[in-house]
């Protein structure tokens, strides 16, 4: 039975999360793990969702806390090894990490630090929350996939469930977490970057032809590096799913790496479309598409970058 759970990375996505878990078992069970300085400015600012306030447990990394049941990692890639010296108290014999971390990386690194007994792999996807400021704003909160490395059915993942099932968030137990671990890699690789580079909302993605078209193109070189590094699951229906769930998303909702770009925030192209590049160098397969939306991304990332200074 899971009593307690830390979450750190308090915006657009683990804010969502903290709250419908602190709603169930909470405040005083959740607890938000942040810097001194962030802390002291949610308490003073508020944080809110669709305009209500919401209150959290902030606990700073260096406080002595009892180990959590489980962790909800919801940072940004760039941000992954802080938060990972930051969890460290929070982390005793039985407890659980979930990386909601994009990208195919985080688990195998948080493993090396923790072991991979504590991990289960899982990302979240389907969220068309916005983040301005305080404020996060959401008309779809998105689903948590979550599953053992060996896809077994295990007592934790069964609590696990039993706790989303009862906070009201969405989950799936795949067939093959690393399938769909890939699946979403695409969509990142893809409509993220592109959104990215071209401006466009979800709705524009879904509607506009051209960019459509780019879509597909960049995930048919993740399909193909999928294939070569043995996740022969990821295949065309994987495109027309995702397809589906972008239509219906908010049509104004923005994606991560476009809210990024906005915001002046470092994006996660290395961790989207220049990590497909060095899987293609690495396979020997040519991913001529993620090649230059990477080097797009990047480039737009070092002039903004240059106008910041």
């Amino acid at each position: 039975m899971i009593k307690t759970v830390s979450v750190i990375g308090i915006g657009a996505v683990g804010a969502i999360y903290a709250w419908r878990l602190s709603s169930l078992l909470g405040t005083r069970q959740v607890r938000v793990i942040v810097d001194q300085a962030r802390r002291q400015r949610y308490v003073n600012e508020g944080i809110y969702l669709n305009g209500k306030p919401v209150d959290f447990q902030y606990v700073t990394p260096d406080e002595p806390v009892p180990p959590a049941d489980l962790i909800l990692i919801a940072t940004k890639n760039p941000h992954l090894p802080e938060a990972a010296r930051q969890i460290k108290n929070h982390v005793g014999p039985g407890t659980t990490i979930l990386s909601l971390l994009n990208g195919i990386d985080s688990e195998d690194y948080l493993s090396g630090i923790f072991g991979e007994d504590h991990l289960l792999w899982s990302f979240a996807t389907a969220l068309d929350s916005i983040r301005s400021g305080n404020h996060i704003d959401f008309s779809n909160e998105g689903i948590i996939f979550f599953g053992e490395k060996d896809n077994s059915r295990t007592e934790r993942i069964e609590a696990i469930e039993k706790l989303f099932n009862a906070a009201h968030i969405q989950c799936r137990i795949p067939q093959d977490i690393h399938t769909e671990l890939w699946a979403k890699f695409m969509v990142n690789v893809s409509i993220n970057t592109i959104s990215a580079i071209t401006r466009g909302t979800y709705g524009d993605c879904s509607t506009i032809a051209s960019i459509k078209e780019l879509i597909v193109t960049a995930q048919r070189e993740v399909i193909a590096l999928a294939k070569a590094k043995g996740i022969m699951g990821l295949g065309d229906e994987y495109i027309d799913r995702y397809q589906k769930i972008f239509a219906s998303l908010e049509p104004s909702g923005k994606t991560s790496m476009l809210q990024d770009i906005e915001a002046g925030r470092p994006t996660e192209n290395a961790w989207f479309c220049r990590k497909a590049s060095a899987l293609g160098r690495q396979l020997g397969v040519p991913t001529p598409l993620c090649d230059v939306l990477g080097t797009l991304a990047e480039a737009a990332q070092e002039v903004q970058e240059k106008h910041q200074r």
